[in-house]
């Protein structure tokens, strides 16, 4: 039951936050949603001190680089920021090469996904593709789970995770496919059929490869959510682990279009 009431109040607070007029706003709202997963990762690998702070301090500033031109870009500074402070009081290497290759990936990873969406706002049609992006995954989601739940037979990663079936899977991406495909239908006009259809597919296969390693992570630490913010769902990135992968692979798509059109 929390987790159908968490959805009631987070979607339309979710909605409307895409189609806020004022961008600085936008920005502020993803910037500040980056930064709490990055915490949640940081506590999740049980990094702390100066790398913990690093981690923050990158993810800052590969949102803040993120500007309207078309770019995707990921500054030296915030790697530089991470490896350095890889490198304060090493007591064991094999240890602080662990936490940095960790450290370097979060930084990556996370901020990656919400600079991709701070880039896509700024293309035209910017807040209607953002929606079509998080429609495909939230379909793909609710379908393979209840396509899983109903159908599933044949396990995918039992050692990831045990409940997640190929019937699901394809539930999961023919959920993605209708609904991904009538929402653009209807947000953006003059949309050709089969690039929809290509779209929501792409996105729907990165959200659920998003989803395992998610799992990956959580299975690593031997933990079953990434935090609690969320009742019923547990963190954040509990939440948005298909939007991890999901969202840059989307951006990179609509770009390409856009900048063909």
């Amino acid at each position: 039951m929390k987790r159908e009431a968490s959805a009631l109040v987070a979607i339309p607070l979710v909605v409307a936050a895409v189609f806020l007029p004022d961008r600085d706003l936008f920005r502020w709202i993803v910037t500040a949603l980056c930064l709490l997963a990055l915490w949640e990762y940081v506590a999740l690998c049980r990094l702390t001190g100066l790398l913990s702070a690093a981690v923050l301090a990158g993810g800052a500033i590969n949102l803040g680089a993120a500007h309207g031109d078309g770019g995707f870009p990921f500054p030296g500074a915030a790697l530089l920021i991470v490896l350095v402070a890889s490198l304060w009081k090493v007591r064991d290497p094999a240890e602080s090469f662990r936490r940095s290759g960790e450290a370097v990936l979060g930084t990556v990873y996370i901020s990656f996904a919400f600079t991709s969406l701070l880039l896509l706002r700024d293309l035209p049609g910017g807040s209607a593709w953002i929606m079509v992006l998080l429609i495909v995954l939230w379909a793909g989601d609710t379908a393979a789970y209840y396509g899983g739940s109903r159908f599933g037979r044949r396990k995918m990663a039992p050692l990831l995770s045990p409940k997640k079936t190929w019937e699901g899977a394809a539930a999961g991406l023919l959920g993605s496919l209708v609904a991904g495909t009538v929402t653009a239908l209807l947000l953006l006009a003059d949309l050709p059929l089969g690039r929809v259809a290509a779209l929501t597919l792409a996105v729907g296969v990165s959200g659920q490869i998003g989803d395992l390693l998610q799992s990956l992570w959580k299975r690593a630490k031997g933990v079953k959510d990434s935090g609690r913010i969320i009742p019923g769902h547990g963190g954040l990135l509990d939440r948005i682990d298909s939007l991890l992968l999901g969202a840059p692979v989307g951006y990179q798509i609509i770009k390409g279009w856009v900048a063909g059109a």
